[in-house]
């Protein structure tokens, strides 16, 4: 038994957590690199020339590309999105109509 049984399901764990483990990581790491400039392979000023796409950009492509992977995973939880017929019956998918959770 897990402490979110009965708030949240488990296709919403499975569809959000991975988000928001990302964006906790992401934030750890922001928040944690000032202090470890003595250990970085690269300097920022040489970090600064490399990169040629601003930080706003990257993280309109992220939030971009978590909307689509919380919509493909949402249609696959709800059966919006059909199993092709020669997946139809393999063991895992048998497994997962037999089980009951």
């Amino acid at each position: 038994m897990v402490f979110w049984e009965g708030y949240v399901s488990d296709e919403a764990m499975g569809t959000f957590a991975p988000i928001v483990v990302y964006w906790l990581y992401a934030g750890f790491y922001q928040m944690l690199l000032p202090s470890l400039d003595n250990y970085r392979l690269h300097t920022k000023q040489e970090e600064d020339e490399k990169n040629s796409v601003s930080l706003a950009v990257v993280v309109k492509g992220v939030l971009l590309q978590q909307l689509v992977q919380a919509t493909v995973a949402q249609g696959l939880f709800l059966n919006l999105i059909p199993i092709p017929a020669e997946l139809a019956n393999t063991r895992v998918n048998c497994w997962l109509n037999e089980t009951s959770f």
